[in-house]
């Protein structure tokens, strides 16, 4: 019995110690759900988000989570539809950045490029189903051969941060090289 009760003692011990294993059940169990921080942006922005309400996929964009994370961020975020409200947001104030479905960018250049902030177009490409995989794949290449950089909708969050942080630091290059007198087609950041 002397020899039980240390034998128990340490089968509990190693049991007890088994590590856990990757799945997220463990931290709903440990934390009710630990919170996943977002980070600070390297390069806060102000980003204004235009959804044209013909596009498909435009009824299911969500903004409040959206606008969570980017504030959490450190981004400045402002959602219009329509391009009477997006015309009226740059003409009112500062933008950084203008993301935009890729179908409807070309059609607003000219409007973004005349706007006294002049931001930077940033694209992004809405994949509904998995058979769409090849076509938005396509999209999402000329897309970034344009635009230089592009994003793929549904947005992953570190993903969507870190392409606002690589357009803002290509905005303040070309700032720079506008300063200088260079051309303003500097080249890729990543």
């Amino acid at each position: 019995m002397r020899r039980l009760v240390p034998v128990l003692t340490i089968i509990v011990l190693v049991v007890s110690a088994w590590p856990a294993g990757a799945c997220g059940d463990k931290l709903l169990v440990l934390g009710r759900g630990v919170p996943f921080q977002v980070g600070p942006a390297e390069f806060p922005a102000s980003i204004l988000f235009y959804v044209n309400p013909n596009s498909p996929g435009s009824k299911k964009v969500e903004f409040t989570h959206l606008q969570a994370i980017m504030r959490d961020a450190g981004h400045r975020f402002l959602h219009v539809t329509g391009r009477e409200e997006l015309a009226a947001a740059l003409k009112t104030k500062r933008f950084d950045i203008v993301l935009a479905d890729f179908a409807d960018a070309p059609g607003l250049e000219e409007m973004i490029e005349a706007s006294p902030s002049q931001p930077l177009l940033l694209p992004w490409v809405y994949q509904e189903t998995k058979a769409d995989a090849k076509k938005v794949s396509v999209s999402l290449t000329a897309a970034k051969e344009r635009y230089q950089y592009a994003l793929q909708a549904p947005f992953k969050v570190k993903k969507f941060l870190s392409t606002i942080d690589w357009t803002m630091e290509l905005k303040s290059k070309r700032a720079k090289a506008r300063a200088k007198g260079a051309p303003t087609n500097v080249s890729a950041v990543r």
